[in-house]
């Protein structure tokens, strides 16, 4: 097999999301096994050329996905029962089925391959703008040109494919690494009879708060996340309890002033608190509708990073009412 080379991937004329992902897999993970899969052209057949098998068309370099009778085609019946899909059984004969990242997209082409639910949800709107759907009116716009539906659906699958790289991969050594040399840490903080959990982090990862919010083992209701540059930001988890950022911001543009000598001292409580940008200390932004407090946010041109230290945000946190 590692001498031959693969340069035509079949399929049937009008793809939907199984074959498009069993595509993705190959051309992602399968040059190993399939040499000239990642550069191989695109052919759509409704069958088989007369008197050719798909042992005999793989032999001359052609990967016959859904179709044909091949080890890619979940409809033989050598498969057994109808458990997998194309995609499947190319990850599982690449050997990538267990990957925590591709998960998802497996489960979703099983799904609507299977069970026709690739969109679960009953809103009519989810459902107009599920990729099923979406998949199945480019077909209806591109019926002549199927090349077009499989890169764009390809492209998506792709990137896809690098956030659950990010989230599942990527983040969790990220954050393994980061407790080990002391740059992240969990801190609990008891306000009435509530109980916080907030994460302080030093990092210029743009993934790593929302990786942070969503993992369990943390279930951090805050997240305050210093960059290199000093810029410091308070995400918090929408999906827990409610958190009132009043007290805090307050606390933190009085802290902010004192350490800038800069007298605040006829703000009153409401204008401490206000959302937006606060005269008098710009570095602080409090975003209402993120429910967030940002010293900079994503992009931090303009505004100078915090004077406070992250020990001084964490005092002033144990201070402040939430």
């Amino acid at each position: 097999m590692a001498s031959q080379h693969f340069h035509t991937v079949v399929m049937y004329p009008r793809p939907h999301p199984d074959p498009i992902c069993a595509l993705f897999l190959l051309r992602e993970f399968g040059e190993e096994q399939f040499p000239g899969i990642k550069e191989a052209r695109i052919e759509y057949w409704n069958k088989l050329p007369d008197g050719k098998t798909a042992d005999e068309l793989e032999a001359q370099g052609y990967i016959l996905v859904d179709l044909g009778g091949g080890k890619f085609d979940h409809h033989h019946g050598s498969h057994g029962p109808k458990t997998d899909c194309a995609s499947t059984l190319v990850a599982k004969h690449l050997g990538v089925d267990q990957k925590p990242e591709l998960r998802k997209l497996l489960q979703y082409v099983k799904r609507d391959d299977l069970e026709g639910k690739g969109i679960v949800s009953k809103d009519l709107i989810d459902r107009a703008f599920g990729l099923s759907a979406l998949i199945m009116n480019l077909n209806r716009d591109y019926p002549e040109h199927p090349d077009f539906v499989v890169e764009t659906v390809s492209r998506i699958f792709l990137a896809h494919y690098h956030e659950e790289y990010r989230r599942k991969v990527i983040m969790p050594q990220e954050w393994a690494y980061l407790q080990a040399c002391g740059r992240a840490k969990r801190v609990d903080f008891t306000k009435g009879d509530q109980r916080y959990h907030v994460v302080f982090v030093e990092s210029d990862s743009k993934t790593i708060v929302g990786f942070l919010r969503a993992l369990k083992t943390v279930q951090a209701n805050m997240v305050v996340q210093r960059t290199a540059s000093g810029h410091t930001n308070i995400i918090t988890n929408q999906n827990k309890q409610f958190i009132d950022l009043r007290g805090l911001i307050a606390g933190l543009r009085k802290a902010e002033a004192g350490r800038r000598q800069v007298d605040i001292s006829t703000m009153d409580a409401e204008r401490l608190s206000m959302p937006g940008r606060m005269p008098g200390v710009p570095q602080w932004y409090f975003d209402t509708a993120a429910k967030t407090l940002q010293n900079g946010g994503a992009a931090a041109a303009g505004i100078e990073p915090t004077a406070l230290s992250l020990l001084d945000i964490e005092h002033i946190m144990s201070e402040s009412p939430f």
